[in-house]
């Protein structure tokens, strides 16, 4: 008999975190990301907001970690939404 290890396709696998945030400041938040390790990915720029990545299981401390940020780059997070693993 075989296990069903999948996990709920209705669960979210990553969410997405949308951010207010100048682009020419975008290499900064890369440096100070960069000192937590797999806690979040930057994607890209989708319209005027900067598209980061996070875990079901890191999403929390990646909301921490870019409030954090707002002492060294003018940020704003605009929403979480869910992603159910599209890298795009």
């Amino acid at each position: 008999m075989m296990k069903n290890n999948s996990v709920n396709a209705l669960e979210p696998v990553e969410y997405d975190i949308l951010v207010k945030l100048k682009k020419e400041d975008v290499h900064i938040l890369n440096y100070l990301l960069e000192a937590e390790d797999n806690v979040m990915n930057i994607r890209s720029f989708e319209g005027e907001f900067l598209k980061v990545i996070a875990t079901k299981d890191t999403v929390v401390d990646a909301i921490r970690l870019l409030e954090s940020a707002k002492s060294f780059v003018d940020l704003e997070i605009i929403t979480l939404k869910p992603n159910n693993g599209n890298a795009g």
